[in-house]
């Protein structure tokens, strides 16, 4: 009866942390998009996203793509995120 008890408090802690980083990721995408678009918007320019994906995580960064339109043209970025918790850093760059 103990060991039912212990793996299932494990299982439920492991189900926790899996279900908090992925609204943790849900969250940085939407504040990255928003970044990325506020920033276009200031240098006057207009740009809806279609699609973005954070990508794979190695450590603390992301690679990950966006595809929308710019100014009503279709662009692709590629996408670097550095997340530190509570702060990130994010760079763009059109691909050509």
């Amino acid at each position: 009866m103990r060991k039912t008890i212990i793996t299932l408090l494990f299982a439920c802690a492991a189900l926790f942390t899996f279900n908090a980083c992925v609204v943790s990721e849900k969250k940085l995408t939407d504040k990255v998009q928003e970044a990325i678009i506020d920033a276009e918007k200031q240098e006057g320019n207009t740009l809806e996203i279609t699609e973005f994906d954070l990508g794979e995580k190695t450590g603390k960064d992301y690679k990950g793509v966006l595809k929308g339109t710019l100014n009503g043209e279709s662009v692709v970025y590629d996408v670097t995120v550095n997340d530190e918790g509570s702060d990130f850093d994010v760079d763009w760059e059109l691909r050509k």
